[in-house]
């Protein structure tokens, strides 16, 4: 803000107004010293009045320029104090405005925080029911799972018995073609085995045969009555073939020896499936080593 410029007052009147007293107090007392007038209290009066008169006429201009002053910078202090008030109103609007906008912010965030509870408790409920319904899942999977497999390994059982009882039958065959005195229809049924054989091998199913003269071994040999032979016995023949399927044994050889407890050539075994084991399934396809590989068809 510009500052004011205080307006002064003539001080011309003032002066004369003052000269003019000085001048009548000075004849006064000039005529009383000159004897013209007595000297007296009302002279010394008028006088001193006269003087004190011109010298208040003298001083008053001062005066008012002061005043007027005063006034100025009063009015001036009015101003910037009224100018502060309003900076003040100003800024308690705004603290109020602040105030407004962080309760509701508050407000918000507090809805939030309760939006985000419900929205918490929801997933949590959300994610047991999704966490039931995925094990129940799981176990109908296990369980769906087990019984395929079940049903496999019966279905492969059942489909393996089968091949080795046709095995059985087509090794009677072959038997009986070498036994008879037809050489042409013994080497066909020899050759429709060898290729039987070589199918069967391909599902991990391979027949052994025993040589016959080599010793009795009850690890992979069998009498068709199951009864052990006496010790060093030799094998006389093979009546049935032994059979493993991906390297696991599940029929020994069935054989003849010769001794007392030498059994009937009759081969009831051949029309009948071999028993099966309960042995885990084995990933190699070869056979086990330990039987007579010489004697493997």
């Amino acid at each position: 803000m510009s500052e004011q410029e205080v307006p002064l007052a003539a001080k011309w009147p003032f002066v004369l107004g003052d000269l003019t007293l000085l001048a009548a107090a000075g004849g006064v007392a000039f005529l009383a010293h000159s004897g013209r007038i007595p000297w007296s209290l009302s002279v010394a009066a008028v006088i001193t009045g006269a003087v004190g008169a011109g010298a208040w006429i003298l001083v008053t201009p001062f005066l008012r320029d002061q005043e007027a002053e005063l006034r100025l910078s009063e009015q001036a202090n009015l101003s910037d104090t009224l100018r502060q008030i309003q900076q003040l109103e100003k800024v308690a609007a705004s603290v109020a405005t602040s105030a407004a906008s962080i309760q509701s912010g508050q407000q918000a965030l507090q809805r939030a925080e309760i939006a985000a509870g419900a929205v918490a408790t929801l997933m949590e409920s959300e994610k047991k029911v999704f966490v039931e319904s995925l094990h129940r899942f799981q176990d109908q999977e296990k369980g769906t799972l087990k019984l395929e497999i079940e049903k496999l390994r019966r279905g492969e059982e059942e489909t393996l018995r089968v091949i080795c009882h046709l095995l059985d039958h087509n090794f009677a065959v072959y038997q009986a073609g070498q036994r008879s005195t037809q050489p042409g229809v013994a080497q066909q049924l020899a050759t429709y085995r060898a290729a039987c054989l070589d199918a069967v091998r391909r599902l991990g199913v391979v027949a052994h045969e025993a040589r016959p003269g080599e010793g009795f071994n009850p690890d992979f040999h069998q009498t068709l009555d199951g009864k052990a032979p006496p010790a060093e016995s030799q094998i006389a023949g093979t009546l049935a073939c032994g059979y493993t399927i991906r390297g696991q044994v599940v029929r020994p050889i069935i054989v003849s020896v010769d001794g007392p407890t030498q059994a009937s050539p009759s081969l009831p075994a051949q029309g009948s499936a071999p028993e099966f084991e309960s042995a885990p399934s084995a990933t190699s396809t070869e056979a086990d080593p330990a039987l007579p590989p010489a004697g493997s068809q």
